[in-house]
């Protein structure tokens, strides 16, 4: 729709096209979470000289596209080579990966409706007959880049503030982050102290053939099932991958804006901020072990640290989430091109440099009623609360 909004050719609509169908094939069992884990347990040596700034499951798609028979097949090995690199550095005018990854693609467009469809809301409806009629073209000859027109900002606002609704209400609700976590620490569990070399396998990218046709036979359903404590009985990962399927879900014990006033120092903003990078693995484990003490002590229930989950996650201002890492949304106002930040009153009048960055507490914790989750919360704020301000700067 958008390429035949923009005027070009069949050869360049068919390109689009099948890339749009194959750009997300090297997205792994439970999708965007496969990527945590192949970033964790990747042979960096194994990602080329080039592509270190692409995520792996790109890296990934590129080697499907290029590998695998039946698409060589249907494709021919010339198109497969202009797809793989589209969809990697960029092939022919900017416009066509523009309308593939950026601030405008057609992915985000399709999932903010798609999403708000199945899951019954509307916070990610946007008009998008109007936003690709506001859709143009502006550059050289052959170097085409993809922006809106002036009479289109309102257009734009609309998509930028839908996906903002989107993230801010159903990609961070609790029970999305709660079974996402739960997943990860399953798999991280099931590799590191369960030594379950079958799931180490689906996740130690190293770019070869054999592994792509391995990574390839996975799916959702059979990781939850060879690897749930059926198969896999006496193991922690097993014992968090029956709990997902039986939907026995950890709660949520524990919430905290980070910001300078509920915070001690801003050392201990920044540890709090940063707890989720593998940096931070041994400074989070510790953390854990401290909060699994606080937990049973005042619940009554006894709760293993490696089930104790601290997460961290911020959501961007809505001005910064109107871009695709570097690169913005542009405006063709004359003959020079402005950013769509500066061009929109309303985007113009948001503090850039306003985020909100939280931490949370997942845990194994069992209560009945809404009044008993409400007490045990209460129970918990300051003993947690308290264990948070004196994480440790030096560990």
């Amino acid at each position: 729709m958008m390429a035949e909004q923009l005027g070009l050719s069949q050869g360049e609509i068919r390109l689009v096209r099948l890339a749009a169908l194959l750009h997300d094939l090297g997205h792994g069992p439970f999708s965007h979470v496969s990527e945590n884990l192949l970033k964790r347990y990747a042979n960096p040596a194994a990602i080329p000289d080039g592509h270190k700034k692409e995520k792996i499951h790109e890296l990934i798609t590129s080697r499907f596209i290029q590998t695998d028979e039946q698409i060589r097949r249907i494709l021919g090995e010339s198109t497969g080579q202009k797809l793989a690199q589209l969809l990697s550095a960029g092939h022919g005018q900017p416009v066509l990966r523009s309308l593939l990854s950026g601030p405008l693609d057609a992915d985000k467009q399709d999932y903010l409706l798609r999403d708000s469809r199945f899951c019954g809301v509307q916070y990610g409806v946007f008009d998008i007959e109007q936003l690709h009629r506001s859709l143009t073209l502006f550059g050289p000859e052959n170097e085409k880049e993809l922006m809106i027109k002036r009479d289109g900002i309102h257009a734009v606002e609309q998509y930028v503030l839908a996906k903002y609704y989107l993230t801010t209400n159903v990609y961070r609700h609790r029970v999305r982050l709660i079974t996402d976590q739960m997943l990860i620490r399953a798999i991280v569990l099931g590799i590191e102290e369960d030594d379950i070399e079958d799931l180490r396998k689906i996740y130690a990218f190293d770019n070869s053939r054999d592994f792509v046709e391995h990574y390839a036979a996975w799916d959702d359903s059979r990781v939850l099932h060879r690897f749930d404590a059926d198969a896999r009985p006496n193991t922690a990962c097993g014992e968090i991958l029956t709990r997902l399927q039986r939907r026995r879900l950890f709660k949520q014990v524990y919430s905290m804006r980070i910001t300078a006033e509920r915070t001690a120092s801003p050392e201990v903003r920044e540890r709090l901020a940063t707890l989720g990078s593998p940096a931070n693995d041994q400074l989070r484990r510790e953390l854990e072990g401290q909060l699994a003490q606080i937990l049973t002590k005042h619940t009554g229930q006894r709760i293993e640290s490696r089930f104790v989950i601290v997460h961290g996650f911020d959501i961007e201002s809505v001005r910064t989430a109107s871009r695709n890492d570097e690169a913005g949304i542009m405006v063709v106002s004359g003959n020079t091109p402005r950013p769509f930040e500066q061009e929109s009153a309303l985007f113009n009048s948001i503090n850039e440099g306003y985020a909100e960055v939280y931490l949370e507490v997942y845990a194994p914790v069992v209560w009945q009623t809404r009044t008993e989750r409400e007490q045990l919360r209460s129970r918990l704020e300051g003993p947690i609360y308290e264990c948070l301000q004196s994480i440790s700067t030096t560990s």
